[in-house]
């Protein structure tokens, strides 16, 4: 009987701790993070260039037409208030909103100086503006898709408005 008890007794405690185990709560699983999506942010460059050295072009350059599916709607507008010669550029959508992954806006002023601005994954309405002069400057709009290509949609002169 002793020898019976002292293999019951281990074996019962080893069950018990068993069954203890067995009968809690399975531990939380650890939170995965979740990489955060980055709002789309307009930032402004300023290039000034020696006002002594004037070779900055303000001749337009060639544009490339967007393939169909991916077509978008670009405007620009100017500012018509001389103190405050603005020029913006505003995505409108088009078959290809989701397949933007940024545009680029890049005004060289009549004075040579040299601004751009980016729009990271513009949605209908999204905006960069950007200084310019009261006399002509020109805008180049790129815009890089989500496939990695870019396209030259707008290379444009934009004179300041006359007033009438």
């Amino acid at each position: 009987m002793k020898n019976i008890l002292r293999l019951l007794i281990p074996l019962t405690l080893i069950l018990c701790v068993l069954a203890m185990g067995c009968t809690q709560p399975a531990p939380a699983p650890a939170p995965v993070p979740v990489p955060a999506t980055p709002l789309p942010v307009a930032t402004t460059l300023q290039v000034p260039v020696s006002p002594t050295a004037q070779t900055c072009s303000l001749t337009p350059g060639p544009t490339q037409q967007v393939p169909e599916d991916e077509s978008v709607s670009i405007t620009v507008n100017r500012n018509t208030i001389s103190e405050n010669p603005t020029i913006t550029t505003r995505f409108n959508g088009g078959l290809g909103l989701g397949m933007i992954q940024r545009m680029a806006v890049t005004v060289i002023r009549s004075d040579c100086v040299t601004e751009q601005g980016l729009q990271d994954a513009p949605g209908i309405g999204a905006s960069v503006t950007l200084m310019g002069t009261t006399k002509t400057d020109r805008v180049i709009v790129v815009v890089t898709m989500t496939s990695g290509d870019q396209y030259t949609v707008i290379d444009n002169d934009y004179p300041f408005p006359k007033a009438m």
